[in-house]
């Protein structure tokens, strides 16, 4: 009598531990990218490889399909699809990787939220990230080959179909014609089960292209950076400008309040910069912007932006950003509150209520979603990022700051 193959049981538990295991990953991947649109495309954009717009799509697309991914192999439904989209994506991360190494990019991968370039001193661990999106894309394919497994709704698929072959009388079993019966039903039974599955992969597939089109939809609108006002004196191009006109030597600095090695670098060359300026040397011009809002639990980034802008507006920027980077907040802490940043302006000189309400009301946070913004699509891909007359000074330590100086003079 012709069988059904049926997956022994302890292929059905690897199965479905398979199926679990990179549920957890693309549950863990959506969530952490899902909230922050812009640092997704940064993310995409510094690997350099992406024309601007596909990168917009992938990076506003990559955390829905992420997600429904992973709701596909949690309930166990289409576990094939899932499993071969899954190993598609792997496939893709990892050329991505080995694409960056060989070209000796020091980013990091963006895989679990965060990716742009790594600050000066760390170095990219691309050779763990590549094993384990290899080992991940080992998983996937095996469960792409076996993809039956326990607590899984396709289980139920194929119950259903078994269910509705009319299985009859058969006659005697040791008869060879209730021996042809029965294979015939049990191919009957094994077809209209493939036919159920191959319709609910086909319409899982066109979900997940749904889903990730409304996904590309809703983040380009939390995207938009809108139209607010911008600061005094302030441009998109130049930022904030720190000294005379005439100066034969411009710096461009690219800072994220949140940013710990900015602070640091602010500790190392303030004075000296400083200096520059009061000779006449040198002008800089700041460009605070706000790639590292996912590291506060307040958006920090964007609202200490804001405040260094309303510093702008009211004649003590330079003060105020020595203040406000000297007593930077922890990473994954709230940040500083507003009643903090209102108290440091008192300390760099701001009188009067116009400061303290332009920090409160943040009436630059469109201004700072489009300074980011740009500096991301100008090629800036972490902070800081120091450029004397448009070379970048890598890295951007006193010393070589100094030297660059020194010759532009």
């Amino acid at each position: 009598m012709a069988r059904l193959a049926v997956p022994t049981g302890g292929r059905l538990w690897l199965a479905t531990a398979a199926r679990l295991l990179l549920a957890g990953v693309w549950l863990w991947a959506g969530l952490a990218k899902i909230g922050d649109p812009a640092a997704s495309v940064r993310a995409v954009r510094a690997y350099r490889v992406l024309p601007e717009w596909l990168a917009h799509g992938v990076g506003y697309g990559l955390p829905f399909i992420e997600l429904a991914l992973a709701v596909l192999l949690l309930v166990g439904l289409a576990v094939r699809l899932a499993a071969v989209v899954s190993a598609a994506l792997l496939l893709v991360f990892l050329a991505g990787m080995v694409s960056a190494a060989a070209r000796g990019l020091q980013i990091e991968c963006g895989c679990f939220g965060g990716g742009g370039e790594l600050a000066a001193g760390q170095s990219a661990s691309y050779t763990l990230e590549i094993l384990r999106d290899a080992a991940l894309l080992l998983v996937a394919l095996a469960l792409a080959r076996w993809p039956r497994s326990r607590w899984a709704v396709d289980n139920a698929v194929r119950a259903a179909a078994e269910s509705g072959v009319d299985a009859g009388r058969v006659g005697p079993r040791r008869t060879a014609e209730a021996r042809r019966r029965l294979a015939e039903l049990a191919e009957r039974r094994r077809q209209e089960a493939q036919q159920r599955l191959r319709l609910t992969g086909a319409l899982a597939g066109v979900l997940l292209v749904l889903v990730t089109g409304v996904g590309i939809g809703i983040q380009t609108a939390r995207g938009s950076t809108g139209d607010g006002p911008t600061p005094q004196s302030v441009t998109i191009a130049d930022g904030v400008t720190v000294g005379r006109s005439s100066a034969r030597v411009t710096l461009e600095v690219y800072e994220d309040p949140q940013c710990p090695a900015c602070a640091q670098f602010e500790t190392e060359t303030g004075a000296t910069m400083a200096s520059w300026i009061d000779a006449g040397t040198v002008k800089v011009h700041y460009h605070v912007i706000a790639f590292l809002d996912g590291a506060s639990t307040t958006r920090y980034s964007s609202r200490a932006a804001n405040a260094l802008y309303c510093a702008g507006d009211v004649g003590v920027f330079p003060r105020y950003h020595e203040l406000l980077f000297a007593d930077q907040p922890p990473e994954g802490s709230a940040g500083l509150s507003y009643d903090q940043l209102v108290q440091l302006g008192r300390q760099a000189g701001a009188t009067g209520t116009a400061f303290e309400t332009c920090v409160r009301n943040r009436p630059y946070a469109d201004f700072v979603a489009r300074i980011s913004e740009q500096a991301s699509r100008d090629g800036i891909l972490g902070t800081p990022t120091v450029l004397v007359d448009g070379r970048p000074v890598q890295p951007a330590t006193l010393a070589n700051l100094r030297a660059v100086v020194d010759r532009a003079t």
